[in-house]
């Protein structure tokens, strides 16, 4: 039988608490950062009205859904 005193239990359950706490927090940072990255990626600014809009799919033209201009995926430039 393994004879374990209440000072070797604690520091082990107060341990391994403690590493899964940290594991917790590095998964969550880890999704946090994957959701903006995905959200920046996914950012158009419209080139008439530079409105600021998501949109999911990956044809390159987008529709803006403030002035109804197509917009395309690489970002503002000049109209003339």
């Amino acid at each position: 039988m393994i004879e374990v005193d209440l000072t070797g239990l604690a520091f082990h359950v107060i341990a391994l608490t403690l590493g899964l706490v940290f594991v917790l927090v590095l998964a969550e940072r880890q999704r946090r950062a994957k959701r903006e990255r995905r959200s920046v990626r996914d950012r158009v600014v419209c080139r008439l009205c530079l409105a600021v809009f998501e949109a999911p799919s990956r044809d390159p033209v987008q529709t803006c859904p403030e002035c109804g201009a197509a917009t395309e995926r690489r970002g503002a430039r000049p109209l003339g």
